[in-house]
C-alpha cells in the first residue's frame, strides 16, 4: 500500500510538471504571437525577456538591429536603457556609504569645495531623491561633461531650497557620478565596469559605447532615420537581456548593497516620484516590486519585477513607440490568464 501511494504521488507530480510545462509553453506562444503582430503592425522592434514563477517563459529578439533593415536583432544585442542606467550611480553611492567612504548627509561642497555656495546646502541624499534644487542640464549648449561642469560652476542660484520639493533632472545624476569618481579615484565608467557589473555577474555590459562597439543595437525613428551614439554627458550603461535580468536579480538578492541601502534608493520622495532605482516597494528586508523605465534618443526600456509572483518583464526597443507599458500590461494579462487589448499606435 505504501509503495502504491508513493508511486501515485510520483505519477501525480510528473503529471503536474507536464501540465505546468504545457501551460507555460502556451503562454510563451501567446506572448510571442502578440509581439510578432505588434512588429508586423510597426509597433514594436526590440528584445523581450519574460520570467514567471522564477522560470523563463520567453526570451526573444524581434526586428532590426539598425535602420538599414539588413541586420536582424539577436538576444545578444545590447541597448541603451535611458534613465534606468541611473541605477548604477545610485547603487554606487550606496556601496561607497556601506564602505564608510561617504555619508548620504554629506554636502557636495565636501567633495567639490570650489563650487558656489549652493553646494553647501545640497546633500548626497538630495541628489538621489531629485530634491537638490539644481536646474536641468542646458542641453542646447552642453556637449560634454566639461561643458556641464562649467555651467554648474557658473550657477548662482538653485531653483528651490534643497529637500523642499522634487524636480527630476539629469544634473542630479551628473553630480552623483562625479562624487563617485572623487571618492573612488576611478573614472565613473571604470567604476561601473570593475566594481558593479563584474560583481553582479554581468558579462556583456558596456558603458558609453562607440560606433565600433559590436552587438550594439542602433536606434532609429519611425521613418528609419538612425541616431548617432554621441551623448552630452557620460556614464550610460548598455545591457543585453541576460545581463539586464542579472541586474534585476542582483537588486532583489542584495548582491551589491544591503536591504537598508536598497530601501533608501527604491523608496521615492513622494507618490508618483522617482528614486535612484526608479520606484518600488519593500516588505521587511524583501524587495516586492521594482519598476523603472528609460528613454534616450529612440531607445526605450522598461523593467518590471514582482518578486511575489517570481515575475520579471524586460522590454528593450531601438525604435521608440511610447507603448512599452501597454505591452507589459498585455504580457502580464497573458501570464495571469486575463483578457488584454490589442496594441494600438501611440501618439508619441
Amino acid at each position: 500500500m505504501r509503495n502504491f501511494l508513493q508511486h501515485s504521488a510520483t505519477v501525480l507530480f510528473a503529471l503536474l510538471t507536464v501540465f505546468q510545462a504545457a501551460a507555460q509553453k502556451t503562454k510563451s506562444a501567446q506572448i510571442e504571437a502578440y509581439l510578432n503582430k505588434a512588429h508586423q503592425d510597426g509597433l514594436f522592434n526590440g528584445n523581450v525577456l519574460v520570467a514567471d514563477h522564477h522560470k523563463m517563459v520567453l526570451k526573444k529578439a524581434i526586428g532590426n538591429a539598425d535602420a538599414s533593415k539588413q541586420q536582424q536583432l539577436t538576444t545578444a544585442y545590447r541597448f541603451h536603457i535611458g534613465s534606468i542606467a541611473k541605477e548604477f550611480d545610485a547603487v554606487g553611492l550606496m556601496m561607497l556609504q556601506e564602505q564608510g567612504k561617504l555619508n548620504l548627509n554629506d554636502k557636495i561642497s565636501k567633495f567639490f569645495p570650489s563650487l558656489p555656495q549652493w553646494a553647501q546646502k545640497i546633500s548626497v541624499k538630495n541628489l538621489l531623491q531629485y530634491t537638490s534644487g539644481l536646474p536641468d542640464i542646458k542641453w542646447s549648449t552642453v556637449h560634454s561633461d566639461a561643458d556641464n561642469w562649467k555651467g554648474l560652476q557658473a550657477l548662482q542660484q538653485l531653483d528651490f531650497e534643497p529637500g523642499s520639493t522634487y524636480a527630476y533632472n539629469n544634473n542630479n545624476t551628473f553630480m552623483r557620478r562625479r562624487i563617485i569618481e572623487k571618492v573612488s579615484g576611478l573614472n565613473f565608467d571604470d567604476f561601473v565596469m570593475q566594481k558593479i557589473l563584474k560583481k553582479a555577474g554581468i558579462k556583456n555590459g558596456i558603458v558609453d559605447p562607440s560606433d565600433k562597439a559590436p552587438l550594439m543595437a542602433r536606434s532609429f525613428n519611425k521613418s528609419f532615420k538612425q541616431d548617432g551614439l554621441e551623448v552630452p554627458i557620460s556614464g550610460w550603461t548598455c545591457l543585453n537581456l541576460d545581463d539586464f535580468y542579472s541586474w534585476m536579480q542582483a537588486i532583489n538578492n542584495f548582491t551589491l548593497i544591503n536591504p537598508a541601502s536598497t530601501r533608501e534608493i527604491i523608496t521615492p520622495f513622494g507618490e508618483d516620484k522617482q528614486a535612484g532605482l526608479g520606484s518600488g516597494t519593500m516588505k521587511g528586508n524583501r524587495v516586492i516590486t521594482h519598476i523603472h523605465d528609460g528613454t534616450g534618443m529612440n531607445y526605450q526600456a522598461l523593467a518590471i519585477t514582482d518578486t511575489e509572483k517570481g515575475r520579471t518583464i524586460i522590454l528593450l526597443t531601438n525604435q521608440k513607440q511610447g507603448n512599452l507599458y501597454d505591452i507589459a500590461e498585455a504580457i502580464s494579462a497573458i501570464l495571469d490568464h486575463k483578457p488584454y487589448q490589442a496594441l494600438q499606435a501611440s501618439n508619441e
